[in-house]
């Protein structure tokens, strides 16, 4: 696991040093300057397509042949394109909340922007793993436009009924307390964490199925 995590990593840097580097730089610096948080919303999900792009590289380079002959079972494999995904993605979330504070727009909304971008960004990628596998890179774009659109309508959908449900609470407010904000908050958000692991367990018992088949 750890010889294909680093086979990944490198992948990573060598393919998209430059544009990570330009990424941080370029949405860090716009962030700093226009104090605008939607630049951080942006880069937490590009962190984790950048890691999930690694496929591409190991179908040009018949990677699954070589590795059939290497003592890796395909959950390893997969294992570690599902690894990198989520801590690739983790990772731009720590720089996007970093870059928010130092901008000096910090706060709980931006926070749970961020935290949400994150969960979009995993979801994607789960959604769009087991399909590369199954019909190759080149097949896979032509649902990455679709999966994207159908994810971020819900998220927007889910966000406005919760933006509205908050404001009909406000306008009541004085009946609720801020202990019960507090604790439906971080219900949401506990229950939100828990789908997107659930979901990204199922696609990596999916993507595992698909890939031993491939092999045969």
């Amino acid at each position: 696991m750890k010889g294909l995590l680093y086979k990944d990593i490198s992948i990573m840097t060598r393919s998209f040093k430059g544009n990570i580097l330009l990424l941080v730089a370029l949405y860090g610096v716009l962030i700093l300057v226009t104090r605008e948080a939607y630049l951080a919303y942006a880069m937490t999900v590009v962190w984790g397509i950048y890691a999930a792009s690694t496929i591409n590289y190991d179908e040009q380079a018949h990677w699954d042949a070589y590795a059939a002959t290497l003592p890796v079972t395909p959950g390893q494999v997969i294992g570690s394109k599902y690894l990198l995904c989520a801590a690739s993605t983790a990772i731009g979330a720590v720089l996007s909340l970093a870059l928010v504070f130092l901008a000096g727009v910090g706060g709980a909304e931006y926070t749970l922007g961020i935290l949400a971008c994150a969960e979009v960004s995993v979801l994607m990628n789960a959604l769009l793993m087991p399909i590369t596998y199954r019909f190759g890179a080149a097949k896979s774009r032509a649902y990455l436009m679709f999966i994207v659109f159908a994810i971020v309508f819900g998220a927007c959908f889910v966000a406005q009924e919760i933006l509205q449900n908050q404001t009909q609470v406000g306008i009541a407010g004085m009946n609720t307390t801020l202990q019960a904000k507090t604790a439906l908050i971080a219900g949401i958000i506990a229950l939100s964490l828990l789908l997107t692991a659930v979901l990204y367990a199922i696609s990596y018992t999916i993507c595992v199925r698909v890939y031993a088949k491939k092999e045969k």
